[in-house]
């Protein structure tokens, strides 16, 4: 999660010192630019990113068929697969930026100025690509409730088991970016099994939700206690 976080501050850094050259060129006029340097250096750098964008893309799509319930250390380095795929697709961008801008001033000697342009449009896209990344990796690391799941329709589900009366204390955060906790209170029925309404819980989640890590406390449902239980009574 830390190598996917700090790849992605990498690409957002380097796109900021792009932008601001570019700026200054442009505020500056100082736009002193080989074509022919511009199009060899930018030429090779597509065709390294295709390459490099190939293996990486085959290491990610070939590690998604390992585990079927994908453990801490598997989705670690998805995610970091990832995003070195998506450090490779945003430096393969910027290099079909300066390679249409290289032969615009090839043959436009005059339309120096589509260079920095190119730059700024460019730039933009890059930090587009980058920010579903970051969004992951903030919530993993802030153990956030995972996008995919819906606190309210989790805690109506858990509620809806025969049995339940409450489900309070509801806790889901994010393990890794496809793995999530869970953790709960149960209040029950008392004429109703404690281990019948357990097993059933830890199946739903198991099995609607794909929650296998899940900490889940039953008990028997006292009107005296629930009352002046501020957890008990939120919505």
């Amino acid at each position: 999660i830390l190598g996917a976080l700090v790849s992605v501050i990498i690409i957002w850094v380097m796109t900021g010192i792009l932008v601001y050259a570019a700026f200054h060129r442009l505020m500056n006029d100082e736009i002193h630019i080989d074509a022919d340097i511009m199009i060899i250096t930018a030429g090779a750098g597509v065709g390294v990113n295709i390459v490099l964008g190939k293996i990486l893309h085959q290491a990610g799509h070939g590690h998604s068929h390992g585990h079927s319930h994908g453990h801490s250390h598997g989705d670690s380095k998805n995610i970091n697969v990832r995003a070195a795929f998506i450090h490779v697709i945003g430096d393969f961008v910027q290099s079909i930026g300066v390679l249409i801008a290289a032969y615009v001033i090839k043959y436009v000697p005059k339309a120096k100025i589509v260079d920095p342009i190119c730059t700024f449009v460019f730039s933009f896209i890059v930090m587009l690509t980058t920010v579903s990344i970051l969004r992951d990796t903030v919530v993993v690391l802030m153990e956030g409730v995972p996008r995919n799941l819906d606190y309210n329709a989790v805690k109506k589900d858990l509620q809806s088991i025969e049995g339940v009366i409450t489900a309070h204390s509801l806790h889901l955060w994010s393990l890794t970016t496809s793995t999530c906790a869970l953790a709960v209170h149960l209040t029950i029925d008392p004429s109703t099994s404690n281990q019948k309404v357990l097993i059933a819980a830890a199946k739903l989640m198991r099995e609607k939700y794909d929650i296998y890590n899940s900490t889940i406390q039953v008990e028997e449902h006292q009107p005296t206690l629930s009352a002046n239980c501020e957890e008990c009574q939120r919505p």
